[in-house]
């Protein structure tokens, strides 16, 4: 799957939610999300200047997945192809992981509510210490920028950095094991 998405900075919840809702948009999730990414001692799947590549185990309510994305250069919006597969057991998955080389090197807590409109997603996520933020995926960038003037966020602040890049933007430290 090829994901598309921006991130609209410093938003007030409530009256996302309530125009969201005004649209009809379908709310299909909140909760909180507990992700923890893995790679090889050697760094071999994040080096970001060879592949762009990640390894993701997420806790989503009671929905636990892994996930592999490959992140591709873009200008304006977040591109990565992204493989993802449901896993049972979280605990029995990461032991496996971690037999096979892969160690713990970061992760992310979040709280996010998540609302949909025919084929967009909106995330409105929630970390510890960074104002609350809204995602907007779509398969293309014009239904994105169609939303962020409905919604009246022209004038907000959009980046298409990852979580690292928004640690980093508001000045934070990231949670890296060891």
């Amino acid at each position: 799957m090829l994901e598309k998405e921006i991130k609209i900075l410093d938003i007030d919840k409530d009256e996302i939610i309530c125009k969201l809702e005004y649209l009809w948009a379908v709310k299909h999730f909140e909760w909180f999300i507990h992700d923890v990414y893995y790679d090889f001692p050697n760094k071999k799947i994040n080096k970001m200047e060879l592949n762009n590549r990640l390894f993701r185990v997420r806790k989503k309510w009671e929905i636990n997945l892994y996930t592999i994305k490959r992140k591709r250069k873009s200008k304006w919006i977040k591109i990565a192809d992204e493989h993802e597969m449901n896993i049972t057991n979280v605990e029995g998955f990461s032991e496996v992981l971690e037999k096979y080389g892969m160690e713990k090197i970061r992760e992310k807590k979040k709280y996010r509510i998540s609302y949909s409109i025919n084929w967009l997603e909106f995330d409105i996520d929630k970390y510890e210490w960074i104002p609350t933020l809204l995602e907007i995926e779509a398969g293309k960038k014009k239904h994105i920028m169609k939303y962020i003037k409905i919604l009246w966020l022209s004038t907000h602040t959009k980046q298409k950095f990852w979580s690292r890049g928004l640690y980093k933007y508001y000045g934070l430290e990231y949670n890296y094991f060891k």
